[in-house]
């Protein structure tokens, strides 16, 4: 549903809407009470017009509407979202979705809608565990659901210069922006924004958003001082500069109202709504954590800007592939709740794996295995590759007793997982040259696919030992061909890029199967090339998981070539205090446990003692990410006990509030 658009436009003192002309009102001063003060807004601008406005045909059809306002610089300074009918706030109107939008003006031409998961880049001019980017950081932990559910891709970097900040739109592309950092305002009024211990302008910080052509579609500032428009500002800056939306938000997102608006208008606009009806979904939700929404002005401070030339019916997002991708990504056994936490210095490796040209990407242990995540973290990879258009076959959980045992069986795994993506991906499965395979002509794909999977078998039956030589370019052919495959059949994100990556885990349990010592056969890293598995014309890295300490192969391996771009060793190891009480928390975000006792919103209590927070966190869930699944909520109800936790359930907050005013969407 498209929102009928009402554009507001006061000029020379007179309030032109759709249904006439009149003055504009008296304006309230500051210091009214949140009702009060609501209500002289409402006066001010819309008074009897209201009804007249509502009595529109397709206003009463869709049982909705969107104000954009189009405004004087110095009316921007108040809170219009906040107006108040004498009844109710206009958000909380109890048969009618009503959006507030600011228009500001941009020569610049709207943009596609984004086809596919949406790259969101989340920035922050400090550490995200600086007690004042904190709550700002929570959005993320929102994101990061979207991100599970396949509806976004997020990336995060913390501590950013302009330098860095440009550098990383630039590489990554994003199509949402998320800045927060610490605002302040200079002699003149004027905003400036810290990064990295640096005071910005915002006309730097535009160039550092917007270093080359793209523009992001939407940028969210978590910044003091940025809610309110003026010629200079950042939001009219982002705009005149292309960006066609910018939400300004002028309070903490931990907070319900602000995290319930940013996790409805978030949700809404990755599912493909118009900017306008996800805005108002998003402040009808945030109304859902007030008691009294006519008492407290929360609710009212997210303000959404939109470039003037921006449709009333624009969608940012066509959400299709990204859900196809999901659906895709569950077929193969990468889609896991809960949210993922922590190693983004693994996965910042995993954007590099194609343009650094890596060979193998390697997550090892110096000794201790368990609760790590390694398998979560390969799926998590293999979820990310899957969006960028590229083809992970996993070979895992692996086991000591079910990992493979020589190069032949390792090989083996390697052609079963090609097939079995065939099969779950609903492709033509590839002949195998590698066990001298050629699917039958003209017979049905479930026969293909049996014909493959008996050469494999009599593949591994054989008892000669495999030469290196004899498999490495057969092999690289067969994933070449897989791959190839995989792009003309299988469509966007699919395409010449696509690549096969092989995840292997735990490799210290490959015993016999691993090679390049003297002491054992020839193995897996026998194979390995600059081009991993592949050929130089279609790499096929290998992204796996070992402890080293344990694996004597991979650790002399590691010896000889680490000094090599093309082989990079990432430590897998606990996550420190700080990133994993934050980490905890954005996973405390979400519904998502299979107990419906924790299946709320949990969120740290106002005024909680954060050092507390992360004693204890670090005492009993030692910066394990495999915690997440049990102890965590162990620990979350002693902090409950304690106040320093509170627990909120968003979802049925919102389903009851759905159901009494009779929400459909």
């Amino acid at each position: 549903m498209t929102l009928p658009r009402a554009v507001i436009t006061i000029s020379g003192g007179t309030v032109s809407t759709p249904v006439g002309d009149r003055p504009l009102g008296e304006l309230p001063g500051p210091g009214l009470p949140a009702r009060e003060y609501g209500q002289a807004l409402f006066a001010a601008l819309l008074g009897p017009l209201w009804t007249e406005l509502l009595d529109q045909p397709e206003v009463r059809q869709r049982r909705g509407i969107e104000l954009a306002l189009d405004l004087p610089v110095e009316l921007h300074e108040h809170m219009w979202e906040a107006m108040h009918d004498g009844e109710r706030p206009l958000g909380a109107n109890l048969g009618l979705l009503v959006a507030v939008t600011r228009l500001v003006a941009s020569e610049t031409a709207p943009p596609a809608p984004v086809a596919g998961a949406p790259r969101v880049l989340f920035a922050s001019g400090a550490e995200l565990t600086d007690q004042v980017i904190l709550p700002g950081s929570m959005f993320l932990g929102l994101l990061r659901e979207c991100e599970s559910d396949g509806l976004a891709l997020a990336r995060v970097a913390d501590e950013l210069t302009t330098e860095t900040l440009a550098q990383r739109c630039e590489g990554f592309r994003p199509d949402l922006i998320h800045l927060v950092a610490h605002g302040t305002l200079d002699e003149d009024g004027g905003l400036l924004v810290e990064l990295s211990g640096t005071l910005v302008t915002p006309h730097r910080l535009v160039q550092a958003m917007l270093p080359g052509a793209h523009r992001p579609l939407a940028v969210v500032l978590s910044v003091c001082h940025t809610a309110r428009l003026s010629p200079a500002s950042l939001a009219a800056s982002l705009i005149k500069a292309g960006v066609p939306i910018v939400v300004a938000m002028d309070g903490e997102v931990a907070e319900p109202a602000c995290r319930l608006f940013s996790k409805r208008m978030m949700r809404a606009l990755l599912n493909g709504e118009a900017v306008a009806e996800a805005a108002a979904h998003g402040r009808r939700a945030a109304l859902v954590g007030e008691q009294d929404p006519a008492d407290r002005n929360d609710w009212a401070r997210p303000t959404v800007f939109t470039a003037a030339a921006l449709p009333a019916n624009f969608r940012p997002v066509d959400p299709a592939p990204a859900r196809a991708v999901l659906h895709m990504a569950r077929q193969l056994d990468l889609a896991q709740q809960p949210v993922y936490i922590g190693r983004r210095a693994i996965f910042e490796e995993v954007d590099a794996l194609f343009t650094g040209r890596r060979a193998l990407l390697a997550a090892c242990t110096e000794g201790g295995f368990s609760r790590l995540g390694a398998t979560r973290l390969l799926r998590e990879i293999g979820f990310r590759l899957l969006h960028a258009g590229h083809l992970p076959l996993l070979l895992a959980p692996h086991t000591e007793h079910t990992a493979p045992r020589s190069l032949r069986q390792a090989v083996g795994a390697v052609l079963k997982a090609m097939v079995t993506a065939c099969e779950r991906l609903g492709m033509d499965a590839p002949p195998l040259e590698t066990v001298e395979a050629t699917p039958p002509a003209g017979k049905p794909q479930p026969v293909v696919r049996q014909a493959l999977r008996k050469a494999i078998g009599a593949f591994l039956e054989e008892d000669a030992p495999l030469a290196p030589d004899d498999v490495r370019e057969l092999l690289a052919l067969d994933l070449e061909t897989f791959a190839a495959r995989a792009a003309s059949a299988l469509g966007p994100p699919f395409g010449p890029h696509t690549r096969a990556v092989v995840l292997g885990e735990a490799l210290h349990h490959w015993r016999g199967a691993l090679g390049w010592i003297e002491s054992e056969p020839p193995g897996l890293l026998d194979l390995l090339t600059p081009n991993g598995l592949g050929t130089p014309s279609s790499p096929a890295p290998l992204i796996a998981t070992a402890a080293l300490d344990q694996c004597v192969p991979l650790r002399a391996f590691k010896s000889e070539r680490s000094g090599m771009s093309a082989y990079r060793f990432q430590p897998l190891q606990a996550l420190p205090d700080d990133e994993a009480a934050l980490g905890y928390q954005w996973v405390l975000l979400h519904p998502w446990h299979p107990d419906d006792r924790y299946r709320k919103t949990w969120v740290a209590a106002p005024g909680h003692d954060r050092d507390t927070l992360r004693l204890t966190f670090s005492k009993h869930l030692r910066g394990q990410p495999a915690g997440v699944a049990d102890t965590l909520y162990f620990v979350v109800e002693l902090l409950a006990d304690w106040k320093h936790f509170t627990a909120h359930d968003d979802e049925g907050a919102w389903r009851a509030y759905a159901e009494k005013h009779r929400i459909t969407s």
